[in-house]
């Protein structure tokens, strides 16, 4: 290196797109919901199956609603699990458990036996998620160590006590009463806030404990390199309880103002493409080699015989003629 030359990472870093600091999920969630307010943060489907927006204000105003009734509840510095696949309320419940506790995420696809030995070794006193999987959960109570374990569905259509809309509306109308607990927070960045959990791959399941300044970082250092458009729209599809998912399929939008939807099923991909129109979607090989399988399947569907071909690409029967241009 030349004299008075800049190292290359240094040469870099004045290419990068400017960021503004956070090291916490609060401050994050306070200064989009404040600069973004009346942009959309999620598109979301009703039961008849329409789309409409939440905004940033909204999105902001439900965890803080919700963070405040789990503050009330005494689970202030608590260990809170959420499980359930890829919803709104899933992403106001990590950030409200992750500000007001630890928050623990957990896979939907685990046994019951797995989910409730994550359960036990975090020390979990909360679980929020589906009501399929706090079913069965409650189907195997006795192995749940802790026995004052609150269950609180997202989707329950009973009117029970603890139901997530209920805790929203309690704590909304705790925080008009002049309830601002959650607002007067300070978070350590780098104190234990996140605790996940390993596939496994090499043994068993290994607990792994992140601060928020480790997701703020990644967060930041993703933005600087790729800029995220707050035209965006994220297509969340693969699963949320997976850091990657979370810090760039989630976090990483919300940071930039962009928009997110969610998939409502591998099933579903192709219909919610059609309907949200997204234009960024975080993929692993796995998922395009199935969505490659599906777009060569319904093509050997629709096509003459004569160009269908069972074990590969039927564009490969296909005769095209080549013009030279030049």
């Amino acid at each position: 290196m030349k004299k008075n030359e800049q190292p290359v990472a240094e040469q870099l870093k004045k290419k990068y797109h400017k960021t503004e600091e956070v090291t916490n999920f609060k401050d994050m969630l306070y200064r989009s919901g404040d600069i973004y307010r009346s942009r959309t943060a999620f598109k979301r489907k009703d039961k008849e199956g329409k789309i409409y927006s939440v905004t940033y204000a909204e999105f902001k105003n439900d965890v803080v609603h919700l963070g405040t009734s789990l503050i009330e509840k005494g689970f202030l510095n608590k260990r809170i699990a959420v499980i359930g696949k890829n919803t709104y309320e899933w992403c106001v419940s990590y950030l409200a458990a992750s500000i007001v506790g630890i928050v623990v995420p957990i896979d939907k696809e685990l046994q019951p036996h797995d989910v409730i030995n994550f359960m036990n070794v975090s020390q979990a006193v909360c679980i929020l998620g589906d009501s399929k999987n706090l079913d069965s959960i409650l189907d195997n109570i006795e192995k749940v160590e802790n026995p004052d374990t609150i269950f609180i569905p997202f989707d329950s259509e009973k009117d029970i006590k603890n139901s997530y809309i209920n805790l929203l509306n309690e704590g909304k109308k705790l925080y008009e009463d002049g309830n601002h607990s959650f607002d007067d927070i300070k978070i350590d960045p780098d104190e234990l806030r996140i605790l996940l959990f390993t596939s496994g791959t090499t043994g068993n399941a290994k607990g792994v404990c992140l601060s928020q300044r480790n997701i703020c970082s990644n967060i930041l250092s993703t933005y600087g390199i790729v800029k995220v458009k707050r035209s965006d729209l994220f297509f969340s599809v693969l699963p949320l309880h997976h850091t990657y998912e979370c810090t760039l399929g989630f976090l990483l939008p919300i940071y930039s103002g962009a928009s997110i939807a969610h998939c409502e099923g591998l099933r579903h991909i192709v219909q919610n493409m059609q309907e949200f129109h997204p234009s960024v979607i975080l993929c692993v090989p796995l998922l395009l080699e199935n969505i490659h399988k599906n777009i060569i399947k319904n093509m050997n569907k629709s096509l003459p015989k004569k160009y269908i071909k069972e074990d590969g690409n039927p564009f490969m029967r296909f005769t095209f003629n080549h013009e030279n241009n030049s």
